[in-house]
Formats: C-alpha cells, structure tokens, sequence
C-alpha cells in the first residue's frame, strides 16, 4: 500500500507541474534549435567509388586476377588513408594535410571490391575536390609504383548542396526531452525533500492522529 501510495503521490506532483514541464520542453527544444540553426556549421559530404576492374582477354574474365584484386583491396584502403597519398592530395589542393587526413574517409563496400571514397566539410566544393583530387592521385600513384592500370572510377564525386549535419528536426527532439527529462528531475528531487505538511491528509497521513480542526489561511 505504501509504494502505491508513493508512486501515486509522484504521479499526483507530476499532474500538479505538468505545465512547468511542458514550458520547459518547449523553451529547450527552441534554443537548441536557435543554436544549431545559427551556430553549429553544415558539412556537406561528397563521395566516389572506386573499383580495380578485372582483364578480360578474348571475353574471358581472368578469375585469378579477380582473387588478387579481392586480396589488394585491404592494400588499397591502407594506401588511401595513408600519410602518402594524403599529403600529396593537401599538396595540390594547396592546404593542411590535416584538413585532409580530417576530411577524408575511406571504406571497403561489404563482400565487394568498391572502394569508397568519402571527404566531409563546411565547404561542398572543398569535399568534392578533395575527393576528386585523392582519387587521381592514387590512381597516378599505383601506376607508377606498382604498375596496376585496372582502377576504374564507377561512381564519380559530385557537388552536394543539402548537409549532411547537423540534423536541425533530430536535435530539436533532443532538446526537448533533455528539457522534459531536467524539469521532471528537478521536481521529483524537490518533492523528495519537502518534509512540510501541506493539507490536514498529510498530518492525518504522516502523524497517525486525527485532525480536528483547520486554521484558514486570510490573505492581508
């Protein structure tokens, strides 16, 4: 009976401040909305894919290059994403290495061969030629080094105009419930440490005697 007494208590002093948590839903939701809108920067991401087509020599697919392909791949990931092809790339573009290295992000598309080459910043133009410029450098590169012709672009990069972050609707939402989860907390710790006795039930409740009378209350 007394948890139920508890829990329903609790319910009770939600009912009694839903207002006051609702005001701070909203007020939290908007500021965090406000600052995403007008203080977090957008990042635009462009991405190409490439991928080491196999020779075909008189319209047959020349399978053991294809297991060679499939072992170089890991390789390949390792070379793009590496110190090398990056600094050359911030070379030719004529910034920070570390604006590259930052940008960039290089995957291996699961069970395939594709390689995909992704760069993320404020600035949609600087992602598409970061990524354009890392994908003819390193073509350029394994053919001088390694003597490999086979790699093909399938997907080229383009200029992306809608950013990809911050998600202005997502953090809003956050907002909104890191405000309700605030208020709640702050209004069950103060109904915790209130020890007053509010109405004659409290006395009759928490005393264990019975209330004989009421003094009102008469404002001045």
């Amino acid at each position: 009976v007394g948890s139920e007494m508890c829990i329903r208590d609790r319910f009770q002093v939600l009912k009694e401040h839903l207002h006051i948590i609702i005001i701070s839903t909203l007020i939290c939701a908007i500021l965090v909305g406000a600052f995403t809108i007008f203080f977090v920067k957008k990042q635009y991401a462009s991405t190409a894919r490439i991928f080491p087509k196999p020779e075909v020599n008189e319209g047959v697919v020349d399978y053991s290059q294809i297991n060679s392909n499939n072992s170089m791949t890991k390789n390949y990931v390792a070379l793009l994403g590496g110190n090398n092809i990056q600094s050359k790339v911030a070379k030719e573009l004529n910034v920070d290495t570390n604006v590259v290295s930052s940008a960039l992000s290089i995957s291996n598309e699961t069970d395939t061969q594709i390689i995909s080459i992704s760069a993320t910043t404020t600035d949609p133009q600087l992602s598409k030629k970061i990524v354009d410029t890392t994908v003819n450098v390193f073509t350029n590169e394994v053919k001088e080094t390694l003597n490999i012709n086979n790699i093909t672009t399938v997907d080229d990069a383009r200029l992306q105009t809608s950013p990809v972050s911050p998600s202005v609707p997502k953090n809003i939402v956050i907002g909104g419930l890191v405000g309700a989860i605030l208020s709640i907390g702050i209004i069950f710790i103060r109904f915790m440490l209130d020890n007053r006795l509010h109405t004659k039930e409290d006395v009759e409740k928490y005393l264990e005697i019975p209330n004989l009378g009421v003094i009102p209350y008469f404002e001045d």
